[in-house]
């Protein structure tokens, strides 16, 4: 796997490899104009996928070091919905509805158990994908919280103790 690194060269963005090769001249980036919170600082970002085939993505900040674990929501819980208000459909959009096509990413926690990693379901990244804006919406109510479990409970392997009954 290749490990991204940036650069600021010039004022010039550069994504390089492991072996310092240039992968791209521009980079495509994402602007979330107010950070997101905790470090309002960190405005420009890529999303780079794990692997080919899986839901895992970087959100990896061209500011500073800062690099995310997220995922695609929909593929751990189908039946997750987030209503984003007018305002921030807006402010996403340029306001014609043929810039809007919106992607959505929920923040991971890792654990030293990878099946143990949960999500943050209240406060999803959303990402325009025409016009290359994002926030982090954190509603202001909701029934989700920041720690959801991605993977079903798994069962205990050790041998549970029985009586005799």
């Amino acid at each position: 796997m290749i490990i991204y690194e940036y650069c600021v060269t010039r004022g010039v963005e550069k994504v390089l490899d492991n072996d310092a090769n240039e992968i791209n001249e521009e980079i495509n980036y994402l602007v979330f104009s107010d950070g997101i919170p905790g470090f309002p600082g960190d405005k420009k970002f890529i999303i780079m996928p794990v692997d080919e085939k899986g839901p895992f993505y970087y959100l990896q900040s061209l500011d500073t070091e800062l690099c995310l674990l997220i995922a695609d929501p929909f593929v751990f819980f189908p039946d997750y919905q987030i209503e984003l208000p007018d305002e921030h459909v807006l402010s996403l959009s340029k306001g014609d509805e043929q810039d809007s096509q919106f992607a959505v990413y929920v923040i991971l926690t890792l654990e030293e158990d990878f099946k143990k990693t949960t999500a943050n379901l209240l406060a999803p990244i959303i990402v325009n994908a025409v016009t290359r804006k994002g926030i982090q919406y954190i509603p202001p109510s909701s029934s989700y919280t920041t720690r959801h479990a991605i993977f079903e409970k798994v069962q205990s392997a050790s041998p549970s103790v029985g009586r005799e009954k």
